[in-house]
């Protein structure tokens, strides 16, 4: 039983956090849409997923050594791994009141070694074939800036203060270059290397997550903007109206994928942890889009009010669903 489960925890793919921030993301971005009773089961069911996934992630970085540090190489499967740091950091949002900001701390602590570890692994990757790598960009490198700016809504949560948000606020803007520098190698791929139907994967959509969550995370800051600095106010407050704007614009070349995918070249909408990357951004946009609204930044009547937030739940149904059915099939053939 030892050795299944251990092999098991080896077989564990980097991105397997992806359903935690996706679940943890809508359940608040319903918690702003006032159904509060759905999000607090969907918040309970991402800390319910969340430890036992961590726990096998620990078994297989400590026993599984060489099969970690070969993910860590891969430029394909590095980046998976920063769902870890972005599952944190949305769980921990959750949890900077009372004696839960202890648990909020902890996952901050975990969030920040392990961006930081991912990090270093990514340079690394970059030196060891700096025209090589760039050729395998794809969505899921944009995980890097959700990790950061994940961090970045933590500390505005559990550390409101001047040097809280000081430090916050360094970190906001470290992800700006590094969310246009994806972009730029991610597009750079698309125009010399398209991809066919088959590889235009679900995780291109964390484009839009990406700039969702850098939109969060600014207007977080500006929460508490008389403890900023004068002249990063104006700067933080457009760049986060641009930001919005932006996410906004992507979703419907983002769908049109999907439609050109499935529906134009009939690749089997079949579940794949990618599938997740759907899920996340859009929860993340739902979420994005009532701070701004709620804080007047934007016209609270250019988006009906909740419909972004049911949009991700029926999303976040619509892939759990397709899991079980594939699960429950698969069962069935076996």
């Amino acid at each position: 039983m030892g050795t299944r489960l251990s092999d098991r925890c080896r077989r564990l793919p980097p991105a397997c956090f992806a359903p935690v921030m996706a679940t943890g993301i809508v359940s608040r971005a319903l918690g702003q849409a006032g159904a509060h009773a759905v999000s607090g089961v969907l918040f309970g069911l991402a800390a319910a997923l969340y430890l036992p996934l961590l726990a096998a992630a620990g078994v297989k970085t400590a026993v599984h050594r060489e099969a970690v540090r070969a993910e860590l190489r891969d430029p394909g499967l590095l980046f998976g791994h920063y769902t870890l740091v972005a599952a944190s950091g949305v769980l921990a949002t959750r949890l900077t009141g009372g004696p839960a900001r202890i648990a909020g701390w902890a996952l901050l602590a975990l969030a920040v070694v392990v961006w930081a570890g991912l990090a270093r692994a990514a340079a690394r990757l970059r030196r060891a074939g700096p025209e090589a790598v760039p050729r395998r960009a794809d969505g899921s490198w944009f995980l890097a800036t959700v990790g950061l700016q994940a961090i970045v809504l933590t500390l505005t949560g559990l550390a409101p203060t001047r040097p809280g948000l000081a430090v916050a606020l360094v970190l906001w803007a470290a992800g700006l270059p590094l969310y246009a520098g994806t972009l730029a190698l991610v597009l750079r791929r698309l125009r010399r290397h398209p991809p066919r139907p088959a590889q235009a994967l679900p995780s291109y959509w964390v484009t839009m997550g990406a700039a969702a969550i850098s939109t969060l995370a600014g207007a977080r800051l500006l929460e508490h903007e008389e403890l900023l600095p004068g002249p990063a106010r104006g700067l933080v407050g457009g760049t986060v109206l641009a930001l919005w704007v932006w996410a906004t614009v992507l979703f419907p070349p983002l769908a049109a994928a999907g439609v050109w995918r499935h529906l134009r070249h009939r690749v089997p909408f079949a579940h794949e942890p990618a599938l997740w990357c759907v899920v996340f951004p859009l929860g993340m946009y739902a979420t994005a889009t009532a701070q701004l609204a709620g804080e007047h930044r934007i016209d609270a009547g250019a988006v009906p009010h909740g419909l972004p937030a049911w949009l991700a739940l029926s999303a976040w149904l619509a892939v759990g669903t397709r899991r079980l059915t594939d699960r429950t099939a698969g069962g069935a053939a076996l």
